[in-house]
């Protein structure tokens, strides 16, 4: 299997992380922070040395993930609100953002783009509100337009935590431009009663094109990201099953360590990815 790295997972200059991956003998690349800002919002500087970066040690970048209808942030590290309730805000992620984003994506060589499902308040409850299917409706319009696939990452918080609920918004949508990046370690992290091995995994699999690799514990309700085999998400399992239905993605390494401790972060990447490599016998 193909794997990718999430640069600022070790480092949040792309040179190094580039160069650091280029010596692992990784060449595919997700590009989400570079220099603390979640590109290409910010300064257009950060933007400008992750296109340059890229050239300059000719890797492939699989995917980009700049935040559409996640809260943006602003100079002063203050997150714009965003919600089912800010209809204004998510007018501007749609007329103003996305557009911005595809031309990011071309520069980088890229036609694939994360997305989320909109916020989800922590006590929310009952059918997924209208305007998550419209508002990713209405962009995958747009993506389908410049050739672009949007993958909609699960992730407790938004409206798709779970696969069950992922493959209701995907379905929903009905658009070929809308796709799956599968977390199955998000699930554990939110502590939701799904199993994304044996349960969640099953209602996605035909809609999964991009993979994130992590690992996670849930104990009283309270998440945590764990090193690589140290956590409740039964890998083995789970890229069995890739296999088995011939996924031909990325598994792409989100390791999540730095959350923990910073300390000893390029160490630790590295030992996760010989983790990987372990199991996927490569």
């Amino acid at each position: 299997m193909k794997l990718s790295l999430i640069t600022d997972e070790c480092t949040h200059d792309p040179f190094t992380a580039f160069e650091l991956g280029r010596k692992w003998g990784i060449e595919d690349y997700e590009i989400r922070y570079a220099y603390r800002w979640r590109v290409p919002e910010g300064p257009g500087w950060a933007s400008d040395l992750v296109v340059a970066a890229v050239k300059a040690y000719g890797v492939k970048v699989s995917a980009i993930s700049p935040g559409l209808f996640k809260p943006v942030m602003r100079v002063d590290g203050s997150k714009v609100p965003i919600s089912t309730e800010e209809p204004a805000e998510i007018r501007r992620h749609i007329d103003e953002l996305l557009p911005r984003f595809l031309d990011f994506g071309a520069r980088l060589g890229t036609r694939r783009m994360i997305v989320f499902a909109l916020p989800k308040p922590a006590q929310a409850a009952g059918a997924i509100p209208a305007v998550v299917m419209d508002s990713l409706g209405e962009a995958a319009e747009k993506a389908a337009k410049a050739s672009v696939v949007l993958l909609l990452e699960n992730g407790q918080g938004s409206w798709a935590d779970t696969g069950a609920a992922s493959r209701a918004i995907v379905e929903a949508v009905g658009s070929p431009a809308l796709r799956l990046t599968w977390d199955p370690a998000n699930v554990v992290h939110g502590g939701f009663a799904e199993d994304p091995v044996g349960e969640g995994y099953p209602l996605v699999r035909p809609y999964v094109g991009n993979v994130h690799v992590k690992d996670a514990v849930c104990r009283a309700g309270k998440g945590q990201w764990v090193m690589l085999g140290e956590g409740q998400v039964d890998w083995r399992r789970q890229i069995a099953a890739l296999r088995a239905d011939g996924y031909e993605g990325c598994l792409t390494l989100e390791p999540h360590l730095q959350y923990e401790s910073p300390v000893g972060l390029v160490g630790k990447t590295e030992a996760f990815l010989a983790g990987v490599r372990r199991l996927i016998g490569g």
